[in-house]
């Protein structure tokens, strides 16, 4: 939704931690490989393979030193969405996040309020696909 603000840099900085989110839990599914589409679609980019991964560490360290405030905050709500994705925000996900909200310096408020917003908003896509499907 806003990754169109990344520098070309960051585009593909983010779509390497796109790729680590996604393979954190061990499990690539279908819901992470669209968004992971999604997203290139979005940045206007080239879809990277899911063995394209780089340092993770010095990656997060890169957006935590280069990268403006508002960027950051971009980069770890898309990607709390990612690791949502798959209605199963697993421990290796999140302690990811939580490495990504540590380097990006982000307040605790913050990250409980995307985590809120992140839940409504599966909650509300659920709801529709099961209005789609089953006409529930």
């Amino acid at each position: 939704m806003f990754l169109s603000s990344l520098n070309p840099t960051e585009k593909g900085n983010f779509m390497k931690l796109a790729v680590a989110v996604t393979k954190a839990n061990g499990v690539v599914e279908e819901s992470e490989k669209q968004m992971l589409s999604a997203y290139a679609n979005e940045m206007q980019i080239s879809l990277c393979c899911l063995k394209e991964q780089g340092n993770t560490a010095e990656i997060i360290e890169q957006f935590a030193k280069k990268s403006t405030t508002q960027i950051k905050r971009i980069v770890f709500l898309e990607l709390l969405a990612l690791a949502f994705a798959d209605g199963n925000y697993a421990i290796d996900e999140k302690a990811l996040i939580q490495q990504l909200a540590e380097a990006f310096d982000i307040d605790p408020n913050f990250i409980e309020q995307a985590i809120n917003l992140e839940d409504a908003y599966v909650a509300a896509y659920m709801s529709l696909v099961n209005l789609v499907e089953k006409g529930e």
